[in-house]
């Protein structure tokens, strides 16, 4: 697996991404989106981009604007997760069959990305708040509703910080408007899917479900 470092313009800013790529023909790429003041070189970020390489699906990580300290909102980690699927379109190494993996914050994002680009094609959220913060003009969970992505919610059985019932709300409403959804929860796993078993376990179910559901 070879790692490239990209540039992700964004408005009138760059920011700076790590692109995995598999070493064999990729099957499609994932932006994969950390929470909300974390970073992309965090071990359950890290270690998800290297399975999704590792089982075909090129992975860009990347740190949003403002993220230390966290200043990102809903509406610049959007325009910052837009940017990255750009450039993931237009890789020559990428086919155009496009994912997103987020996490907390990220898996918000996530779910926003894939209700309003109808080029993703599978979205992951693990550990997402369906809700963030109190701006109600943001409706992650009935914008997803509206994807063409397949959806896998992924929470830690030990997840303190985002309740469990955020990943039924979004499934009640996806089974609802007949978009195709599953959950799993990670025996063992808090918030970040800390220590290394179920956050080992996490990445390889992450980059399975991808793998079948990009192509």
């Amino acid at each position: 697996m070879a790692a490239q470092r990209v540039g992700i313009r964004v408005e009138d800013i760059e920011l700076d991404g790590i692109l995995h790529l598999p070493d064999t023909s990729a099957v499609g790429g994932a932006a994969v989106l950390h929470g909300f003041g974390g970073d992309p070189d965090q071990p359950h970020i890290v270690v998800t981009c290297e399975a999704l390489a590792a089982a075909g699906v090129a992975a860009l990580r990347f740190a949003y604007r403002d993220h230390r300290p966290p200043r990102m909102t809903l509406a610049s980690g959007l325009a910052d997760a837009a940017g990255a699927i750009r450039v993931l379109k237009a890789h020559p190494d990428v086919p155009e069959r496009l994912g997103v993996v987020g996490f907390s914050f990220g898996g918000t994002i996530a779910a926003l990305v894939a209700g309003r680009d109808s080029r993703i094609r599978a979205a992951v959220l693990a550990a997402a708040p369906a809700q963030f913060g109190d701006d109600a003009k943001w409706k992650p969970v009935a914008e997803l509703s509206r994807t063409r992505a397949r959806v896998l919610l992924v929470w830690g059985s030990r997840d303190s910080q985002v309740a469990f019932e955020n990943a039924e709300r979004y499934a009640a409403v996806l089974s609802q408007a007949r978009v195709p959804n599953s959950i799993v929860t990670i025996e063992g796993g808090d918030h970040d899917f800390a220590p290394a078993g179920p956050r080992a376990k996490m990445a390889e179910t992450v980059a399975d479900w991808l793998r079948e559901t990009l192509p």
